[in-house]
């Protein structure tokens, strides 16, 4: 796998090029298109992000470069066991504030990057599974910064975001996963007469 993105120098990229968005909202706007087997192209996942991020003209190339390697190794982790994929938050030794606001972006992402990616798809035909999942990260999405640092909001920070990254690997696997797996039907061959 090749080496993770840092946060602080994709936010600082960000924040240079001009755009308000955290790197946890665009990883996870690249989470929702991947889910939904869409984000692979990189003009493809380049328009929709600097649409997102309101950027005329697209990236820079340095950002540019950095984002495409985020959606690849957020690809990676997809395929891989599923250990591979981790959400693209601020590292522990920031405020607890701030990485609980963070999950609620990566949340807020997918739900945009997932929305662009079914744009054709009703929720009557997405399984109770997938729909609880969604429901799941739009509630997250929501949450409020927590009064207090401590162990048991720690605690509770790390299986919301494990949560998050399992619903994203749960949608991914039942959406894209499970069609790589079918296999092709049989060609149709007319009957022969005889």
């Amino acid at each position: 796998m090749s080496n993770p993105i840092d946060f602080e120098v994709l936010a600082h990229g960000l924040a240079a090029a001009g755009v308000a968005h955290s790197p946890s909202e665009l990883q996870g706007v690249m989470a929702g298109l991947l889910a939904t087997g869409h984000g692979g192209h990189d003009e493809e996942v380049m328009g929709i992000l600097a649409a997102h991020t309101d950027i005329d003209g697209g990236f820079d190339g340095a950002l540019s470069v950095a984002l495409l390697s985020l959606r690849d190794q957020l690809h990676e982790g997809f395929q891989g066991t599923g250990f591979e994929l981790a959400l693209l938050l601020p590292g522990d030794e920031e405020e607890l504030g701030l990485r609980v606001a963070a999950v609620a972006q990566w949340c807020e992402g997918f739900l945009v990057g997932f929305g662009t990616g079914s744009a054709n798809t009703h929720d009557k035909d997405l399984s109770p599974g997938i729909q609880e999942a969604l429901s799941d990260l739009a509630a997250i999405s929501q949450v409020a910064t927590p009064e207090e640092d401590g162990d048991e909001q720690e605690d509770m920070f790390e299986q919301v975001a494990e949560h998050c990254r399992m619903a994203a690997l749960m949608i991914y696997t039942e959406l894209v996963m499970r069609h790589q797996d079918k296999p092709a039907p049989a060609p149709q061959t007319p009957p022969t007469r005889h």
